[in-house]
């Protein structure tokens, strides 16, 4: 693994790293990806029949396995907080996406199928943000904020850090 990309759900994580990927002609990985092809199932399947705290297990361990990989990975916008030890174990630069609260609440208004907007609104979510913005930030060693930023630019931007 080369680098790790995390953030909340809107911030731009799977197409940045998408982009981030090609430019560095390395694996473009995604762990939900990764734990689809892990589980043989879509994700909203597995929930059907397992607990979150199955889900996470797995998400563990899929992780734990893609340190071995080279390339660059997406995380879940779960995935830091359930798992704060194994990121920092992976002696990894760790790249934080961020955005404003309204920005975040203006992406996640244009997409459809995200159980946990569903679950807790456009507000409630920004409250999870919040939340989760604690660990996201102690975990990252770099935070690109993508406000007003196309995600090309965040790319570049990840880019010239890592060519130091």
């Amino acid at each position: 693994m080369d680098a790790i990309i995390i953030g909340f759900m809107g911030s731009g994580k799977t197409t940045v790293t998408q982009l981030l990927a090609e430019k560095l002609n390395l694996k473009f990985m995604d762990l939900d990806s990764l734990i689809v092809d892990h589980i043989g199932q879509s994700i909203s399947d597995f929930f059907k029949d397992n607990s979150e705290e199955k889900f996470r297990e797995v998400e563990t361990e899929v992780l734990k396995q893609s340190v071995s990989l080279n390339g660059i990975l997406a995380t879940g916008g779960g995935t830091p907080i359930y798992n704060v030890d194994v990121i920092k174990e992976m002696d990894l630069p760790v790249f934080l996406l961020d955005a404003k609260d309204e920005t975040i609440q203006r992406r996640l208004s244009e997409k459809e199928g995200r159980p946990l907007v569903d679950k807790h609104g456009l507000n409630g979510i920004i409250e999870l943000k919040h939340e989760r913005d604690i660990i996201y930030n102690e975990l990252s060693d770099y935070t690109i904020f993508t406000d007003d930023k196309t995600p090309l630019e965040v790319a570049d931007e990840i880019l010239n850090i890592l060519s130091k």
